[in-house]
């Protein structure tokens, strides 16, 4: 179960680490640790706890270290332990602490082989995987001889790589150190570089401790936490289908009021449409002859305006526009005589004029109509 669960959250705790998410979460944490009282600040923020140990000149001489404040400060043990081997004093440390508390065993920064390299953006996400076919690159070593880790450097803005802090070591100098702590009780998280001092260590930011060496983690608490979690949804669940059962009886009701309205609605708007209707046909023949000249009066005009020796052989009158068909014995003198009338607009002849077997010239003329209104007001002004 705890190799299933790691094999899941280590891919993703790895791209975590290097991920704007973690640097907004470390943010935003700091912010809310100084808004917070001091006495509810560790209650609802527990910070872990790091302790370093720091190999000596001399390999039984252990010096260790813990985090205080951004900084590295000696572990005062208590009186208990006075006297005893420095294994039984960071057991007792450990253990006695109400902080996860994080064991990181530093070798000197001779022991490593440390260099820089660039690598292509492209591969930010997916460093280890492109290491695992070009160490020999950058390593003149056996990748089976070595041990290795990598810090990620920033990427700038625009920039094609970026820079890798790549941390080799021998396997054979890890193995005495685990067997060295394994055989002391003191159980490891991490195998760091101290590129600072004996008397004030620093570290790299590496972990060449296998991941099979590490420290577990704890999972124990994690089925409790399912638990809980899985009662809290049911009831959420519950709580919530019982709520929509609710809004889902208003919403029926309410539909089926809606629905009353909307019948009523349909029937005003079926009553108003057959008014407007009426009143529209009531309107028409009215409007229309508004609208329209008296069919009178443009026969009477034309018979007025037609002279002699011309008949006409069709009218035609639509609601804009007179179209007559005849024989004259001048066609094109008929357009003066019939711009007279304040009928209907500068008529035109249409097409070609012909002579017709009587010896008279067939015309088309055409012309629109002026609306009823337009002739009252031109009557009125010739009065």
């Amino acid at each position: 179960m705890t190799n299933y669960l790691e094999k899941i959250t280590d891919p993703i705790n790895q791209w975590y680490q290097t991920s704007g998410i973690k640097a907004f979460y470390d943010w935003w944490t700091g912010e809310m640790k100084h808004m917070m009282p001091e006495r509810y600040r560790e209650k609802l923020f527990p910070d872990s706890k790091e302790v370093l140990i720091c190999q000596a000149d001399s390999e039984e001489q252990v010096s260790i270290w813990h985090q205080q404040q951004d900084v590295f400060q000696p572990v005062e043990f208590d009186d208990s332990v006075a006297g005893k081997e420095w294994w039984h004093k960071l057991n007792h440390y450990v253990a006695g602490s109400d902080q996860e508390t994080a064991v990181t065993y530093l070798i000197d920064e001779k022991q490593v082989l440390s260099r820089e390299i660039a690598m292509p953006v492209v591969v930010a996400n997916d460093i280890g995987s492109v290491l695992q076919y070009e160490l020999d690159k950058y390593i003149p070593f056996s990748a089976e001889d070595i041990a290795y880790d990598f810090r990620k450097g920033m990427i700038e803005e625009g920039s094609e790589k970026f820079p890798v802090l790549l941390t080799a070591v021998k396997k054979q100098v890890l193995k005495d150190i685990i067997d060295e702590t394994e055989s002391k009780g003191v159980l490891l998280s991490a195998i760091d570089v101290n590129v600072g001092t004996e008397q004030a260590p620093q570290t790299l930011g590496v972990n060449l401790l296998p991941k099979e060496s590490r420290r577990k983690k704890d999972w124990s608490s994690l089925k409790w936490h399912a638990g809980l979690m899985a009662v809290a949804l049911i009831m959420l669940a519950f709580v919530m289908y019982t709520s929509l059962q609710n809004k889902k009886g208003k919403i029926l009701s309410l539909e089926a009021q809606v629905e009353e309205l909307r019948k009523d609605a349909r029937r005003a708007k079926m009553i108003e449409t057959q008014l407007n209707d009426s009143i529209k046909a009531a309107n028409f023949l009215g409007n229309l002859k508004k609208s329209l000249p008296s069919r009178v009066m443009m026969l009477g005009e034309l018979t007025q305006k037609i002279p002699q020796h011309t008949f006409l052989t069709r009218i035609v009158v639509d609601q804009e526009k007179l179209e007559v068909v005849g024989e004259s014995d001048n066609a094109n003198a008929l357009v003066p005589i019939l711009n007279q009338s304040d009928l209907w607009y500068e008529p035109q002849i249409i097409g070609n004029v012909t002579q017709g077997r009587t010896g008279k010239e067939k015309f088309t003329i055409k012309s629109e109509l002026k609306p009823a209104e337009e002739q009252n007001e031109e009557g009125n002004d010739g009065a």
